[in-house]
C-alpha cells in the first residue's frame, strides 16, 4: 500500500490578513483586499507602486513573494524574500515562506535550513514547526518529524493540518492508536480534509478494521478523485475483504490516473497472485521492478510467486527483500550474515521469524546444520523454547538473549541468518528437501497424561481417534478468509463408524463448537490444555496418542508433520507457496496428505474426500 500522506507545508498565501496597525484606507490594505479577492494583477500593481515609494518595505516584499508562489514563480519569489531579509529585521514568516519556496523547487535541505531559521528567529512560531515536521516526514525522518509536529500542536492545538501530519507520522512509527486519535481530531476540525481521511484509512487498515478503512477511502476519493494512491490503497483493502473483482476495478482507476506508479502496479500483481493468476502477477511485478529495481514489495511478491511455482532459485533470492518491506518481518541482528560457508569455531545464530508454523517448519534445518559440525543456536520466541529444545544438537535461546555485537561470552565469532533464508542459502529445491524423520519430540510425561485422558493404550474398542483443528491464528484477513475452515465442514467425519473427534483447537474459534449439531460429540481436553496456548507442549503430547490429525493450513499442521504424525490438511484453492501446486503430497512432511479445494470457497467437496480417506484409513486400522 501507499503510505500515509501529509498535507505538505502550510502555505503562507492562505494567511493573508489585515495588519492591525494599518488603517482601513491604507494602500497596503487595499492591495491585500485585492489579493484576497483573487485579483492578482491589480494587487501586484498596488504592491509595485508601494515599492516604488518604499523599496525596502519588508511587509510589501513578503506579500509580493506570496503572490509569486500563487503564480508558480518560485525562483522569483525566493529572490524577493531574500531581498526582504536583507533590508529588514529578521522575521520568522519570511524564513518560513523561503522554506516553502525551496520546497517547491525540490530543494529540501535548503528548505529545512530556512524553517530552522524561522524557528531560531521565533521559537514560538507554529507554522515553521508544522512545515518542517511535514518535510521531515516526507524525508522519512519520522522521529524528528514527530517532535516538530508535537511542538506545532502545543502552540496551536486546533490546527487540522498539523494533526493530520502528526497522525501520519505516528502511523509510520507504528503507534497506531495514537495516530487514530490525532486523525480523529483533525477530522472533527475539518471533516473534508482528504489527506486526514486517507491517513485514517491507512491506520484502520493496519488495525485490521478494513470495512471502516474502505469507507474513509471512499470519502477521500469523493473529495479528491484524482488521488491514485487512494484508489490503489482502496484496492488493497478490498483485497483484504475478499472483494477481488472490485479490487481489480479500483486498481484500474488508479492506473488510469498514474500508469507508472510502482505501488499500484505491485498491488495489481498482488491481486492477480491471490486469484491464482501467477503469470499475470509475475508480469506486474516485473513491470514494477523495471521502473524501480529496488522496490521491496515487488521483489517480495515476485519471490512468493516464484516459490509457489516451484522456482525456488529465483524465489528465495527475491524473498530476501522481506526485511526491506514497509513493515519488515524481522529485525536484523548486529552480526555478519552467514552465506553458507564453513568457519571453524564460529557460532551460527538462526533467527526465528513470522508465524509459529513457519518456526516449526523451518527449524528442521537447525539440526541438519548442527550435524555438519556447526555450533547452532536457534533464537526462538520464549513460549516455543521447550518444544524446540528437542531439536537434536541445537542450542535454543530466547530472541532477547542474542549475544552482543562482539561475540558471545567465550569470544567466539558469530554470524546469523533469518531462519526462513536457510533453504535459499543451502540451495534447497522442492525435489531436494533433505529427507528426515520426526525432528521434534513430545515430552514423555505429558504423552502419558494425555494417553490416559484418551482412555489408556490405543485399542480397537476405543475408536479411531481424530484430532481436529479448524481455525487459524492472527494473520491478514484475506489470507484468513482463504485458510479458515468452518467447523460445520467437519460434519462428514462424525458419520464415520468408530470415529472419535478430539479438539486440538484453541482461541476464539472454539465458540463454533456450540453452534454445530455435532458439538456434543467433540471431545475437549479442558483447561490444562488451553493453558498451553502457543507453547504446543500439550498439543504435541496429545497428538502422539491420536490416529490422525485433520486440520486447516495452520501451525497444528506443521507440528503434526514435524512429529511424524499422520495428518490431512485442507487447503484453499489458492494456497500458500510452501504447498506448491497440483499435488496431494508435500516434500516437507512424508506423513502429510493435502486436500485442495477444486472451487474457491468450497469446503464441502474437500471434506467429502477427506471423510472417504479417513473411513478407508480407519477400516484398514481395524477401528
Amino acid at each position: 500500500m501507499n503510505g500515509p500522506q501529509n498535507t505538505g507545508p502550510q502555505a503562507a498565501e492562505t494567511k493573508i490578513s489585515q495588519t492591525s496597525a494599518t488603517p482601513a484606507a491604507d494602500p497596503l490594505q487595499e492591495a491585500l483586499a485585492l489579493h484576497r479577492a483573487g485579483k492578482h494583477d491589480l494587487a501586484m500593481q498596488r504592491y509595485v507602486a508601494l515599492l516604488q515609494k518604499d523599496p525596502d518595505n519588508a511587509d510589501v516584499l513578503y506579500y509580493v513573494a506570496v503572490l509569486a508562489v500563487q503564480e508558480g514563480q518560485f525562483a522569483e519569489g525566493a529572490k524577493v524574500i531574500r531581498r526582504a531579509l536583507a533590508v529588514g529585521k529578521p522575521q520568522a514568516r519570511l524564513y518560513n515562506l523561503l522554506g516553502q519556496l525551496h520546497l517547491r523547487q525540490n530543494q529540501d535541505e535548503d528548505a529545512l535550513r530556512a524553517f530552522g531559521q524561522a524557528i531560531e528567529t521565533d521559537p514560538a512560531f507554529p507554522d515553521a514547526y508544522g512545515n518542517r515536521g511535514a518535510l521531515l516526514a516526507e524525508m522519512k525522518r519520522f522521529q524528528e518529524a514527530f517532535e516538530d509536529l508535537n511542538r506545532a500542536i502545543k502552540l496551536r492545538q486546533n490546527n487540522a493540518t498539523d494533526l493530520c501530519n502528526h497522525g501520519g507520522v505516528l502511523s509510520d512509527l507504528g503507534r497506531l492508536d495514537e495516530a487514530l486519535r490525532s486523525l480523529n481530531r483533525a477530522l472533527e476540525l475539518m471533516p473534508k480534509l482528504a489527506p486526514a481521511l486517507y491517513n485514517r484509512a491507512e491506520v484502520l487498515s493496519k488495525l485490521g478494521r478494513h470495512a471502516e478503512a474502505l469507507a474513509d477511502y471512499d470519502r477521500a476519493i469523493a473529495i479528491f478523485p484524482n488521488n491514485a494512491g487512494a484508489h490503489s490503497n482502496r484496492a488493497a483493502v478490498l483485497k483484504q475483504l475478499g472483494r477481488l473483482d472490485e479490487a481489480r476495478a479500483a486498481i484500474d482507476q488508479a492506473l488510469a490516473i498514474d500508469p507508472n506508479s510502482v505501488e499500484t502496479i505491485t498491488n495489481r500483481g498482488n491481486i492477480a497472485f491471490q486469484q491464482g493468476r501467477l503469470d499475470d502477477a509475475m508480469a506486474d511485478y516485473d513491470r514494477a521492478l523495471q521502473a524501480k529495481p529496488d522496490f521491496a514489495e515487488a521483489h517480495h511478491g515476485r519471490g512468493l510467486a516464484c516459490l509457489t511455482r516451484g522456482d525456488w532459485d529465483a524465489g528465495f533470492k527475491d524473498y530476501e527483500y522481506r526485511d526491506r518491506l514497509k513493515t519488515p518481518v524481522y529485525q536484523p541482528l548486529p552480526h555478519p550474515r552467514w552465506g553458507g560457508d564453513a568457519a571453524p569455531g564460529e557460532r551460527l545464530l538462526l533467527l526465528c521469524e513470522q508465524g509459529l508454523g513457519d518456526t516449526i517448519q523451518f527449524s528442521r534445518f537447525a539440526p541438519l546444520l548442527a550435524a555438519q559440525g556447526r555450533d547452532v543456536t536457534l533464537l526462538a520466541p520464549a513460549n516455543m523454547q521447550r518444544l524446540l529444545s528437542t531439536l537434536e544438537g541445537v542450542t535454543v535461546a530466547r530472541m532477547a538473549d542474542a549475544p552482543p555485537v562482539n561475540g558471545d561470552s567465550l569470544g567466539r565469532p558469530t554470524r546469523w541468518l533469518p531462519l526462513m533464508s536457510v533453504p535459499g542459502v543451502l540451495g534447497v529445491r522442492p525435489d531436494t528437501i533433505p529427507a528426515m524423520g520426526p525432528y521434534l519430540k513430545a515430552e514423555p510425561t505429558r504423552v502419558e497424561t494425555w494417553s490416559a485422558w484418551l482412555g489408556g493404550e490405543r485399542s480397537g474398542s476405543e475408536g479411531f481417534r481424530i484430532g481436529i483443528n479448524w481455525g487459524i491464528g492472527t494473520v491478514p484477513v484475506w489470507f484468513s478468509r482463504l485458510r479458515d475452515v468452518p467447523l460445520a465442514a467437519f460434519a462428514p467425519l462424525v458419520e464415520i463408524s468408530g470415529a472419535r473427534l478430539i479438539s486440538l483447537q484453541m482461541g476464539g474459534a472454539l465458540s463454533q463448537i456450540g453452534l454445530v449439531p455435532f458439538g456434543a460429540k467433540i471431545e475437549q481436553p479442558g483447561d490444562s490444555y488451553y493453558a498451553d496456548m502457543g507453547a504446543f507442549l500439550d498439543t504435541a503430547a496429545l497428538m502422539m496418542s491420536l490416529d490422525l490429525i485433520v486440520t486447516c493450513d495452520t501451525s497444528v499442521a506443521h507440528l503434526a508433520g514435524a512429529l511424524g504424525r499422520p495428518v490431512f490438511v485442507a487447503l484453499p484453492a489458492i494456497s500458500d507457496w510452501r504447498w506448491l501446486t497440483g499435488r496431494d503430497d508435500t516434500p516437507w512432511y512424508p506423513t502429510m496428505r493435502l486436500f485442495r479445494q477444486d472451487t474457491p470457497g468450497d469446503w464441502n467437496g474437500v471434506f467429502a474426500r477427506i471423510a472417504a480417506a479417513v473411513a478407508e484409513m480407519a477400516e484398514m486400522a481395524g477401528r
